[in-house]
């Protein structure tokens, strides 16, 4: 019996503990981030910006180009702020677009924040200097 009680809790430590929260397909196809490409305004934008909040799930949205970067500092600031980098490669939304959505997102991590989360940010997420610069 209390070999079965010692197994119980192992099981139950390796699968609560310092788990990372990933998101799942849904949530990822869902997103507000995956539909910028169709949006035709910037209002459109805003509002999606605002629900994947709403959702928990904000983005910051990337654009490197044909091989996707990353960094080991992603994780940890993704974790740290509940947001997710959000590559789209060489082919993605328009600028305009992107940079409201994540300046919506700018906007929510420094009401949530303070202005911390700007030290470690990529610096390399779409409308990031232009919000710097305001």
């Amino acid at each position: 019996m209390k070999s079965i009680y010692i197994l119980g809790l192992l099981l139950f430590s390796l699968n609560s503990l310092g788990q990372k929260s990933k998101l799942t397909d849904e949530q990822l196809n869902s997103s507000g981030a995956n539909k910028l490409i169709f949006i035709d305004n910037i209002n459109q934008a805003d509002s999606l910006a605002k629900i994947d909040i709403n959702k928990g799930i904000p983005f910051l949205l990337l654009q490197s180009g044909i091989s996707p970067v990353g960094y080991t500092t992603d994780s940890r600031f993704e974790e740290k702020y509940k947001v997710y980098y959000f590559e789209s490669g060489c082919t993605g939304p328009n600028e305009m677009f992107a940079s409201e959505y994540n300046g919506v997102i700018f906007e929510y991590l420094t009401n949530k924040f303070g202005k911390k989360w700007m030290r470690e940010i990529r610096k390399d997420v779409i409308g990031y200097k232009i919000f710097v610069e305001k």
